[in-house]
């Protein structure tokens, strides 16, 4: 499937890595230009907070804006002011193929695949304990509640990072989506990892009761 937004998951694994030995990091000011692309508002789902085009944050504010909102303009930020070399560090460090967005390279990620991101963060494995709880905090605070989220009990915490992709015909109608939800569910004393991908024609609202309707089964099946 195509990772979409996932991929803010793995990008903000390498900035904490990086800020393993580079402590200063998470703390510098970066300015948002200009000169980056403005996607947010072409987004289905648009973001509720986003990063503004000439203010400046820190590195760990645009980290939060772009997990919790799925906020591109904070991504970009972010990838402007990391070396390149890190971007696919992680990729090469779990032995996953990096998803290229190139018509001649593959643009895809598996549901295992991605999943392999979640345990890690889970067990502390690649990242030092405070850092990995960073992460999985920025993921209990996404603002989409209409997959995974909605087909748990209200008070169980949750994990996790959606990603949508479109593709549009020649008049620009949306004639596919890719929807994806993946997280971990902090079921009380049995906590489990779930990731649901899904490709349809069918409207956001109608795909999200879907992935709702699989949480719900196996919360309450399992």
């Amino acid at each position: 499937y195509l990772p979409a937004s996932l991929n803010k998951v793995p990008f903000m694994i390498e900035y904490l890595k990086y800020a393993e030995s580079n402590t200063d990091v998470l703390t510098q000011k970066v300015k948002v230009e200009n000169n980056i692309p403005v996607t947010n508002n072409l987004q289905e789902i648009i973001p509720e907070d986003e990063a503004k085009i000439g203010e400046s944050y820190t590195v760990e504010e645009l980290i939060s804006k772009m997990i919790k909102y799925s906020d591109n303009n904070s991504f970009y930020a972010l990838a402007n002011h990391l070396d390149r070399k890190y971007f696919d560090s992680t990729y090469t460090d779990f032995n996953i193929a990096y998803p290229e967005d190139q018509s001649d390279k593959p643009d895809f990620i598996t549901t295992y695949d991605f999943s392999y991101f979640l345990r890690v963060l889970y067990n502390a494995t690649y990242l030092k304990r405070d850092l990995s709880e960073k992460a999985l905090k920025y993921m209990s605070e996404v603002n989409f509640k209409d997959g995974i989220v909605a087909g748990v009990p209200r008070d169980t915490k949750v994990s996790h990072k959606f990603g949508l992709r479109n593709d549009v015909d020649s008049s620009g109608k949306t004639v596919n989506r890719e929807l994806h939800d993946c997280g971990i569910v902090y079921r009380e004393n049995d906590p489990y990892l779930l990731c649901i991908m899904t490709k349809s024609g069918s409207e956001i609202a109608q795909i999200s009761d879907v992935v709702k309707s699989i949480s719900e089964y196996i919360y309450r099946e399992t």
